[in-house]
């Protein structure tokens, strides 16, 4: 078409109107016969001489002429028939043949559908897309499922033959995998749903019934190791034949097989495997079967659903049980501090702790071994160690009496014989694990503050470097004010080591006034500081003139030095060492009560005395006399003899020189009768006393969580000041209330006015 001058513009071009095409009336009945007849070759095994292309072009004619239903109304119907006739070819199978001949059926009635599918896959682009219906090789599938499968002259004997060959497998008989996977593969491409409805309930329920019978069956006629065994066996056989008898799609896991087996074998008899007689957990702990107990744990954390309301969990079970074993076997070792009639318990203090720490190896070891080293199980370990520890009172005195043993390189308790410094160092690092059990972490810092300072002053600890080490142990643990007092008195005793020496430069002076006061006694002097050493007021002792003397020209000296200061003698910390002739001459070293004792029979006149003319002379309390004359007259060295003979002392006692005393050693040490363990006055002196340095650190706290909350409520308040201490103690709820109340009358606190249960802070 051409366009008019002077114009601009695209051009349009105009077609003729085609008239519409002419119907073939007959065409829509010629071609689904035509259909339909290389279908049924197809079927027939006859496809060979069929043109696909030709096929598909019919097909393709009939949907594009808007034949599309009709077609698939066809195909529908016929592939309805054959699958009629595949059933009544399958019902005719003896059960010997069965499965396999309808593995046959289906494999070849999928070859035919893929076939089919083929010629019309025009029809499933278009037809079965716009109007939302399956395609031919699913509706294929789904009508041999529905007029052969599920027939009830094949579903029932199917499903009979596959539990019975899976029945068959379990009692150990040798049965054709492949063809029981096969026929489980058709259900399962049949649809999820089919294979669940016709196989899988029924399938879970079989195997439900089996594994209860066999469990039971086990169970009550082996222990728990052997039943143990079989489970996992029987586990691993499951998993094996699910593998290969099941469908390669199948889930075992979530409500399937794998569940079902763990309920029946393991989730029903876990309390009995547990408390089982002679074999449970309590036997496998005692006899460290780690093998059983490693089984045993893999097979319980299989449940981790307890099996009904109200039990717990597989691992929950084990870690409860092994606790309360643990909490028993604790409590015989710690005991409660008193024996059946009230009296304070006789404990080897060594003993005790070395018990608590191979009970502490021995479950570690079990939870690293057999436990895969759980956390829960790790965590409730400690929890139960806190727990019984704590219940005897005197749990953080007996720790720190067994550090002190090994820190003065006393003996091994298993071994009876020395310890290197890397086994002193091992064995107080396992000690200071028990510390970390203590609630009362205030009362071993005294105890062990106690026995450090006996170590320094007397020169007994084996290794400054390893107390050093323990030091910063307690310091990582506790912090810094933990051990401030215990690095002070390293401080202390560094610095005394300086001050002698000065001391001996200045005696050593020409025409030092005080160079001739000394004579026989050299004087070693340990100066410390009052806040940093458990000094206690002690009763200063009528001193030998001569010791008396030499004290007082050290005391002028340092004075001179150091103006300001006070010194007092801390006589019942200090040692000596004695020339004693007897049958030769003996360098004893004692302690400084022993020796003002012993000097008293030096003069002649006093070769005889009773107990009150010592005391008299030396003014030594009595309690500490008694246990002064204990180690010079009832101990291994006896240097005096007593009358009556008897190992306790009294008033009317009377004390000779021993001059018939002799001894294969030239230098030997006499130690106090004192005991290392405090008496029980003694205790409650030292309870009270720490009492008493726990009240301004409760006031502290109180303080310093008002001073940031400024209002806050009674029981919260509690809560939170115990929270702070707990590092230290645990203070009861009566005495915060009790300093609370000073703290008001003080005038740091109120009470809210309205409401008595709130606090505010006063600045």
């Amino acid at each position: 078409m051409s366009q008019p001058p002077g114009k601009k513009g695209p051009l349009v071009m105009i077609h003729a109107f085609k008239p519409p095409l002419e119907k073939d009336k007959d065409m829509v009945t010629r071609s689904w016969d035509k259909l339909k007849s290389a279908i049924l070759k197809i079927f027939n095994e006859e496809a060979g001489e069929l043109s696909f292309e030709e096929l598909y072009r019919t097909g393709y004619n009939m949907v594009l002429h808007k034949h599309g239903d009709r077609l698939y109304q066809h195909v529908e119907d016929l592939l309805k028939e054959r699958s009629q006739e595949l059933c009544a070819k399958v019902e005719t199978e003896t059960d010997v043949t069965f499965l396999d001949g309808l593995k046959r059926e289906w494999q070849d009635h999928k070859r035919s559908l893929r076939m089919v599918r083929d010629i019309l896959m025009y029809m499933d682009r278009t037809f079965v897309k716009q109007n939302t219906k399956k395609p031919v090789y699913d509706m294929g599938v789904h009508l041999f499922c529905q007029h052969c499968v599920r027939a009830p002259g094949v579903k029932s004997r199917l499903i009979t033959l596959l539990l019975s060959k899976i029945e068959e497998e379990r009692n150990g008989n040798k049965v054709d995998r492949d063809l029981v996977k096969n026929s489980t593969q058709m259900l399962m491409e049949m649809g999820r749903d089919v294979f669940h409805d016709d196989f899988e309930v029924l399938f879970l329920k079989s195997s439900e019934e089996f594994y209860r019978i066999e469990s039971e069956n086990f169970i009550n006629a082996n222990g728990c190791p052997e039943y143990l065994q079989k489970v996992e066996r029987r586990l691993q056989e499951e998993q094996d034949r699910v593998g290969a008898c099941l469908s390669v799609d199948y889930n075992a896991g979530e409500g399937g097989i794998k569940q079902v087996v763990e309920h029946e074998l393991i989730g029903r008899h876990m309390q009995t495997l547990i408390e089982k007689e002679g074999s449970g957990l309590v036997w496998l702990l005692e006899n460290r079967k780690v093998d059983d107990l490693r089984r045993m744990f893999d097979l319980f954390s299989r449940i981790h659903q307890p099996p009904s309301p109200g039990q717990l969990s597989g691992l929950d079970l084990i870690e409860n049980r092994m606790a309360e074993h643990v909490m028993v076997k604790g409590r015989e070792i710690v005991g409660s501090g008193t024996d059946s009639d009230g009296q304070e318990a006789k404990v080897d203090h060594l003993k005790y702790v070395t018990d608590l720490l191979d009970l502490k190896d021995q479950y570690d070891s079990l939870i690293k071994d057999a436990f895969k080293s759980e956390k829960s199980f790790i965590n409730k370990l400690h929890k139960t160690f806190e727990c019984f520890i704590n219940q005897n009172p005197r749990s953080p005195e007996y720790i720190s009496l067994a550090m002190d043993n090994h820190l003065r390189g006393g003996k091994s308790q298993r071994t009876g014989a020395g310890q290197s410094e890397e086994q002193v160092e091992g064995m107080l690092e396992k000690a200071l694990q028990m510390f970390r059990f203590l609630s009362e972490k205030d009362v071993f810092e005294r105890y062990y503050k106690q026995h450090l300072a006996k170590r320094l002053l007397s020169d007994r600890s084996q290794s400054s470097d390893t107390e050093q080490k323990v030091i910063q142990m307690l310091k990582s643990e506790c912090g810094y004010q933990f051990t401030a007092k215990l690095e002070g008195m390293f401080k202390d005793i560094n610095t005394s080591k300086t001050v002698q020496e000065q001391y001996r430069n200045h005696l050593a002076q020409a025409g030092s006034a005080d160079a001739s006061t000394e004579g026989s006694v050299d004087l070693v002097a340990k100066v410390l500081t009052t806040g940093y050493w458990p000094t206690q007021q002690t009763v200063q002792c009528n001193m030998p003139q001569e010791i008396d003397r030499v004290c007082n020209v050290f005391k002028r000296f340092y004075l001179a030095q150091h103006n300001g200061r006070q010194l007092t003698w801390q006589v019942n910390m200090g040692n000596a060492e004695v020339t004693a002739k007897y049958d030769k001459p003996y360098r004893i070293n004692m302690p400084t009560y022993q020796m003002v004792v012993l000097l008293l029979f030096a003069d002649p006149s006093s070769s005889a005395l009773k107990f009150t003319d010592i005391e008299e002379a030396t003014k030594i309390p009595a309690p500490e006399l008694k246990r002064v004359m204990q180690s010079l007259a009832c101990a291994q060295y006896r240097l005096l003899t007593k009358d009556p003979k008897s190992k306790d002392v009294s008033p009317t006692d009377k004390f000779t020189y021993n001059s018939s005393f002799t001894h294969k050693m030239i230098k030997f040490k006499v130690s106090s009768i004192a005991t290392s363990k405090e008496t029980s006055e003694e205790v409650q002196a030292s309870r009270n006393k720490i009492n008493e340095d726990r009240n301004p650190q409760i006031d502290a706290a109180v303080v310093r969580v008002m001073k940031t909350r400024r209002v806050m409520e009674h029981n919260l308040l509690i809560a939170e000041v115990t929270k702070q201490l707990q590092n230290r103690f645990v203070p009861e709820p009566l005495v915060i209330k009790r300093r609370l109340e000073g703290l008001i009358d003080r005038e740091f606190l109120q009470r809210q006015k309205g409401n008595m249960k709130v606090y505010e802070y006063l600045a």
